[in-house]
């Protein structure tokens, strides 16, 4: 199982190899709970890894995940929408990075662009698959699922994003909209 999850988290891995951010202050709970994560990732069981935390921190696990996610993705994200976010084809330039990929991946989706806004409809995405098989619905929408905000955001400000379900939470699809600020 510890490979499907490499499979599909394999830029979370990377991102822990990042220094813990100055703002989870050591001692803290929430450094104490990075600090695990980033110790036992990938060399234990990753999903006896999550429910750990998640019995022993209960929703604080989440919020520090949340937290390092946040900052590491809304970092890296910003800076590749510095090189690659390009004036009028904003939403254009974003999907091509974020989703283009993901059809090698196994993700099944449509888009339908009109008015400018461009709308998702993911029929079939791995990660939730994986959900399926681990039991681990909550923790893969927290890392997964989530970060679909901050990197939007990161990426430009130019782009407004909303999702009103997701196959995590027992949808038929997942509908994503970017739509541009600009224009609201």
């Amino acid at each position: 199982m510890n490979d499907e999850f490499q499979k599909h988290f394999q830029w979370f891995s990377d991102l822990l190899k990042n220094p813990i951010p100055d703002l989870f202050e050591v001692g803290s709970i929430e450094h104490t709970i990075i600090t695990k994560i980033k110790n036992e990732w990938g060399k234990c069981a990753i999903v006896k890894l999550l429910t750990g935390l998640k019995e022993e921190y209960g929703k604080k696990a989440f919020k520090a995940v949340d937290k390092y996610l946040e900052l590491n993705i809304s970092r890296d994200w910003a800076e590749i929408g510095k090189r690659e976010a390009h004036e009028g084809t904003e939403i254009e330039d974003f999907i091509r990075l974020l989703w283009s990929p993901l059809r090698g991946q196994g993700f099944e989706f449509t888009i339908k662009c009109e008015n400018g806004a461009s709308v998702f409809c993911v029929k079939k995405c791995p990660v939730y698959e994986l959900a399926e098989k681990t039991g681990m619905h909550k923790w893969l929408y927290h890392l997964a699922c989530a970060t679909d905000f901050y990197a939007t955001r990161a990426f430009s400000e130019k782009i407004g994003f909303k999702r009103t379900k997701t196959l995590m939470q027992g949808y038929e699809c997942c509908d994503h909209l970017y739509y541009s600020k600009i224009d609201k």
